[in-house]
């Protein structure tokens, strides 16, 4: 019995020396299969409500620290993967599992920074409150600040995502302000962040001020090499007392700062305008009326610059002189008043975007020194390429954008005149960034970040009635041909008009404002192309009579 026991107790341990490999490693995949991904704590957001999970920590990393079946995620709480992962991946939708009440969350990665504002007052227009604020990149990078915030924008505070203007505060008290860079743009303590929440694809806004950046240069760089005329602005995704508000853009803003105009200095220097308002027509030139020093706004107008003075005399004139001034005097003097490759420049790009509400409203007038010429800032290009102000397409292809001053300048044939020097600059552009190709290459790059990070599907979870109109990028294509295929054309058109030959009021419209009929009585038998907008900037009738 004995020998036989030795026997058995041989072949246990033969078989154990045979198991015992295979049974550790079986232990050690086990092990491995339930690794635990630990997040950085600034680096993601949960929305409780929607079950919406944002992280923004590097999925490089992450795979790199776990590199086996991920099976959970330690957040507030853990929260275990209904499917375990292999590889982490940005934009792709993870179901997982809250460990304390069993409801499922869904997970996502985003290369794009996170904001987090906190704050237990009521968000208004006017005044900003207080209110906690950080802002986390992928690679860690973070500001923390106070800051105050209030709601900004006219119409667009009537939709339900609404844009924010925030100061960096020294404390809760707002007595001091402090400046921050936010995601590599300038130092500044006034930052904006855009809802773009009537833009169908998210991206219109920022594309168009990167595409005025490549094309426009301010024309006394060599002396302030600072200077940018136009803003830059940078995505980001946003958490407001816990809730998830989707896709915002991080704006710098045009100010004496951005471009260097001169300071005050006892006398006024540089000077801004912002056009906010249609009003009476102040904006567009066509209309010119008292004005009241004791206010910052004047028709429409907004005064930015100097803060030391207001004084709207300057402006006032030249309002007074595109709208009134005789054509001998127009057009021998209006080169010294306002900056002729601005103006060429600007026409060249509100005309390429169709840009219907940056004729005078949304648009910054601008002078760097006295005795200086004016020159043209764009601002707010939500409204392009096919959509309107308010969101919705407007397929029109045909018909130039203009305004007093552009009216008046479209007649100007002499030589290095606004038509010579507008068919110039167009033939050369045309090459260059404003063709097909160049322009829809820089909106597939701004979608395809988008859609790669995920964006539009959390769009859709955080705002209820939004549905990503991904077929966009075709009506878009399909309209920039037909736009350039037109301005080419027109802006190749030879330049016959003898402005000299004119009746100082050649074409009268009249009743205005109007209901229902509107006449024009013109002093020539002529052709004109009529663009009849309301106040709000929608596009009534366009047509040629």
């Amino acid at each position: 019995m004995f020998v036989k026991f030795l026997l058995f107790l041989g072949k246990i341990i033969f078989l154990m020396k045979k198991i015992t490999p295979l049974l550790f490693l079986l232990l050690g995949l086990i092990a491995n299969a339930n690794e635990t991904i630990v997040l950085n704590t600034d680096m993601y957001g949960i929305d409780h409500n929607k079950k919406l999970i944002v992280s923004n920590n590097s999925v490089e990393n992450i795979n790199t620290i776990y590199p086996n079946i991920k099976t959970i995620i330690l957040l507030d709480v853990n929260y275990t993967f209904s499917v375990p992962v292999q590889t982490i991946e940005i934009g792709t939708p993870y179901s997982v599992i809250h460990s304390g009440n069993s409801q499922i969350y869904t997970l996502y990665f985003t290369e794009l920074p996170l904001i987090h504002i906190a704050t237990p007052h009521t968000i208004v227009d006017t005044p900003k409150v207080w209110a906690s604020f950080r802002l986390t990149e992928s690679n860690g990078n973070s500001v923390s600040s106070d800051i105050g915030i209030e709601y900004r924008g006219g119409w667009s505070q009537t939709l339900v995502k609404k844009s924010m203007e925030i100061e960096f505060w020294e404390d809760n008290t707002g007595t001091e302000t402090v400046d921050y860079s936010l995601l590599g743009m300038r130092w500044d303590d006034d930052w904006n962040l855009q809802a773009m929440f009537n833009e169908p694809l998210r991206f219109l806004s920022k594309t168009n001020n990167d595409l005025w950046r490549l094309f426009h240069t301010a024309y006394y760089i060599n002396n302030e090499p600072d200077a940018v005329n136009g803003i830059t602005m940078k995505y980001s995704e946003m958490f407001l007392n816990g809730e998830y508000r989707g896709i915002y853009a991080v704006s710098e803003k045009i100010d004496r700062k951005q471009l260097k105009l001169k300071k005050h200095n006892g006398n006024i220097r540089g000077e801004l305008y912002k056009g906010d308002q249609w009003a009476n027509g102040a904006v567009t030139f066509n209309w010119v009326g008292p004005y009241d020093n004791n206010y910052d706004v004047w028709d429409g107008f907004e005064y930015k610059h100097p803060k030391e003075e207001i004084s709207w005399s300057n402006l006032y004139n030249l309002v007074d002189f595109v709208k009134n001034g005789t054509n001998t005097d127009f057009y021998s003097q209006y080169q010294n008043k306002f900056h002729l490759d601005n103006l060429v420049d600007y026409y060249i790009f509100l005309n390429v975007l169709r840009a219907t509400d940056n004729t005078g409203k949304n648009l910054y007038i601008a002078k760097y020194n006295t005795n200086e010429p004016y020159f043209y800032v764009p601002w707010d290009l939500d409204g392009t390429f096919g959509i309107i102000w308010h969101g919705g397409q407007e397929n029109i292809t045909t018909g130039l954008l203009n305004n007093k001053l552009y009216n008046r300048l479209w007649l100007d044939c002499s030589e290095n005149g606004f038509r010579e020097k507008l068919q110039a600059r167009w033939n050369s552009v045309k090459q260059t960034i404003f063709n097909h190709d160049f322009l829809m290459d820089m909106f597939d790059e701004s979608y395809s970040y988008l859609l790669q990070n995920g964006v539009y599907p959390r769009e859709e979870i955080a705002w209820q009635g939004y549905e990503t109109e991904y077929y966009h990028l075709d009506y878009m294509s399909d309209w920039i041909t037909n736009r350039l295929a037109y301005l080419d054309t027109k802006f190749n058109e030879e330049c016959t008009a003898n402005v000299l030959g004119f009746s100082e009021n050649y074409i009268k419209v009249y009743p205005n404002p109007t209901s229902d009929y509107l006449y024009f009585n013109s002093s020539e038998n002529q052709s004109f192309f009529v663009s009849v907008y309301d106040v709000q900037g929608k596009i009534l009738l366009e047509k040629q009579i």
